[in-house]
């Protein structure tokens, strides 16, 4: 017997209601309801609630699914308005944002376009919950890429799953059998994912699948007896939307997720859904007339309340109290018209009857509109980067006495940022690229070490180990392996400096992440032939204090459990202290002053306000030296933005690999003179 479950609910329209809600509350960013994001894990469920019964009701009526009509009817309801915010979001970017980010916002424009945000956010390692990341007004649609992802592949397994069925029954428990085995594997995946990298778990569709998945059972199952036992029915409904608001309200972006903490709101909707009958109250409220238009509206209000939260504080600036509600009007109007003048079109009206085929093409066409924007985009970056190139080449091969760090050096004679008129090489728009390839080849993936070697085979055995901060030294350390002939082994990963100390403000995921790395750093260079040096740095700002009553003792003894067992077999560790934090704003100061370049400069009390324990730690430790550059970057109380006609830093507190390569030479004097004076 098919599932009954076809007819309009007000649950489930309800339900998309609070989801909206969470969502919304959550990016207004006001404190209230830190774990609105759950809001998603609603929709998921929903979605595979609806879809799932939509298709077995098919499968029963007609022994097959119509794959093109089912995507035909998914791209009318979904892509016409998301092509809409995406095409408006990019203009106003273009208007708002500074260039440094437009390759950024192009890339995350055209996965948005064709449905891989997710994926692309996963491959970067956004941290999607982490307070004050940057962001783009299109990172939100990692969510509908997930959801088109699962309309793709679904309505496929349900066929093969209904198929390898003999008859009716049997075929039934076949998909049953079929959605059960995904979501034990998809849940499986997503805690082991969560605890060993929880950024881009975050986004996967296989982290993520079960949540259909559990709507899809809830479909599958027959008719629910709840009508025969009122308060039963009631009793489950009250609990999962007491439990969904209690979940946007108590859990916080400090929880490892999705992991097992998304089965509170998987398990609190789900209630909501099993858990439908006519109990008045109920109904009166899942009716209400707010209730029924945020359910209607619910996938625009998504879609644009975004991008309006991100762009209008930077078209006008306004208290808190205006902006949220500025904000809210703003999406709750946009909402209401692209239902009106677009949804409502392409769904109901003479448009919902375009064959498949007519509705592919469309939808093509306007996918490929909108994807001009970050094709034009790419090809100027492009040229950007050829240019930076030329400049760079001419710049460092004329031998000026004045290119880059020599600028800065005391008794140089030169004007600090440079000549005037000879340009800034990278751009501020491709800085963000201008990074040292090894780190694409030789970062950790996941919890697994890499190390890459560089520089001259069997030469001095030298190691660079550590986060992206020990990483951006790569250039000119393997100008100096070249030179001296060293034999360098990079062994990186993004976030986990080179260390067993145990920082007060990381995440449980991230502590794990990081733990586990370092355990299979120590073990993978025990298993090495002995070092004669190992270079390490690490991000100085953002960590808090090491746990512990004695917080320097807690960091040294932490260093020093990475470190000792280097140095007790000939090692010399070499810490370089952190470089400056520029902070936000820098590169867009750059753009906006070229005449004035000295105004970006950063006040060096403002770009060393973090205590840097890895080198309080090398000073303290036996068998360990600090390099300290801090002259290549400050001078006379402040660390310029541009130093010889080179701009320092690629994004907040990270340095550009051409910065970096001007250092070759002080970098390797500094390391000369602390292993002098340490002999």
């Amino acid at each position: 017997m098919a599932p009954q479950h076809g007819s309009f609910r007000t649950d489930v329209h309800a339900i998309r209601a609070v989801a909206v809600v969470l969502v919304l509350v959550y990016h207004l960013d006001v404190g209230w309801l830190r774990g609105g994001f759950v809001g998603v894990d609603a929709f998921f469920v929903v979605s595979g609630f609806l879809i799932t019964g939509q298709l077995v009701r098919e499968l029963h009526g007609t022994g097959r699914i119509d794959l093109p009509g089912f995507w035909a009817r998914r791209a009318r309801r979904l892509v016409p308005a998301g092509l809409l915010v995406l095409a408006v979001t990019a203009v106003a970017s273009v208007l708002l944002f500074p260039r440094e980010d437009w390759p950024t916002l192009g890339t995350q424009l055209a996965a948005s376009a064709v449905s891989v945000e997710n994926w692309a956010l996963a491959a970067s390692s956004t941290d999607y919950l982490a307070a004050g990341d940057p962001s783009t007004p299109f990172e939100h649609f990692w969510s509908l890429g997930v959801e088109e992802q699962f309309y793709l592949l679904w309505p496929m397994l349900l066929l093969l799953a209904w198929e390898a069925g003999r008859r009716g029954v049997v075929r039934i428990r076949a998909v049953a059998a079929v959605v059960v085995v995904v979501v034990v594997v998809s849940l499986v995946c997503s805690v082991v994912l969560t605890a060993t990298d929880p950024a881009p778990a975050y986004f996967w569709p296989h982290t993520r699948a079960w949540e259909f998945g559990v709507g899809a059972l809830l479909a599958l199952a027959p008719a629910p007896t709840t009508a025969a036992h009122p308060r039963i029915g009631t009793g489950a409904a009250a609990v999962g939307w007491v439990g969904l608001v209690a979940c946007g309200l108590l859990l916080t972006p400090s929880v490892p997720y999705p992991g097992i903490a998304a089965a509170l709101p998987v398990v609190a909707t789900a209630l909501v859904i099993v858990g439908h009958n006519e109990d008045r109250t109920l109904t009166r409220l899942t009716t209400l007339p707010p209730v029924r238009w945020l359910g209607r509206v619910s996938y625009p209000l998504y879609l644009w309340h975004w991008p309006v939260a991100l762009l209008l504080p930077r078209a006008v600036d306004l208290p808190t109290p205006a902006r949220v509600a500025a904000t809210v009007l703003l999406a709750g109007v946009l909402a209401h018209l692209t239902t009106v003048l677009v949804e409502r079109p392409v769904t109901t009206g003479r448009l919902a009857r375009l064959r498949p085929r007519v509705t592919f093409t469309v939808v093509a066409a306007g996918t490929a509109l909108v994807l001009l924007a970050p094709t034009a985009g790419w090809a100027a970056l492009t040229g950007q980067l050829r240019e930076d190139s030329a400049l760079a080449a001419e710049l460092s091969t004329d031998g000026d006495r004045c290119w880059g760090a020599a600028a800065i050096a005391p008794g140089s004679g030169c004007a600090v940022s440079g000549l005037p008129g000879r340009g800034t090489t990278p751009s501020t728009m491709t800085a963000a690229y201008d990074v040292d390839p090894t780190w694409d080849d030789c970062e950790a993936d996941a919890t697994v070490v890499r190390s890459c070697v560089v520089g001259v085979p069997g030469g001095t055995r030298v190691a660079l180990v550590g986060d992206s901060h020990a990483h951006q030294w790569s250039s000119a350390l393997i100008a100096l392996a070249e030179e001296r002939g060293w034999e360098l082994h990079l062994v990186v990963k993004g976030g986990c400096e080179f260390s067993h100390v145990d920082w007060s403000d990381v995440s449980d995921a991230d502590r794990s992440r990081c733990g586990t790395w370092n355990r299979a750093v120590d073990r993978s260079l025990a298993a090495e032939a002995p070092f004669d040096l190992v270079f390490t740095s690490s991000r100085a700002d953002l960590r808090g204090e090491p746990v512990g009553s004695d917080p320097a003792r807690s960091a040294h003894e932490g260093y020093r459990a990475s470190w000792q067992p280097l140095i007790d077999r000939g090692a010399t560790v070499v810490a370089i202290r952190d470089t400056p934090a520029a902070g936000s704003g820098v590169q867009r100061c750059v753009d906006e002053h070229p005449d004035d370049i000295g105004s970006c400069s950063i006040d060096t009390e403002r770009a060393f306000a973090a205590e840097d324990r890895l080198v309080d730690a090398a000073r303290a430790t036996r068998g360990a030296v600090v390099a300290d550059l801090t002259s290549s970057f400050c001078t006379a109380g402040s660390c310029p933005a541009v130093i010889g006609n080179v701009l320092v830093y690629r994004d907040s507190h990270h340095l550009t690999r051409t910065y970096v390569t001007t250092l070759t030479a002080a970098l390797g004097s500094r390391t000369d003179v602390a292993l002098r004076d340490a002999g």
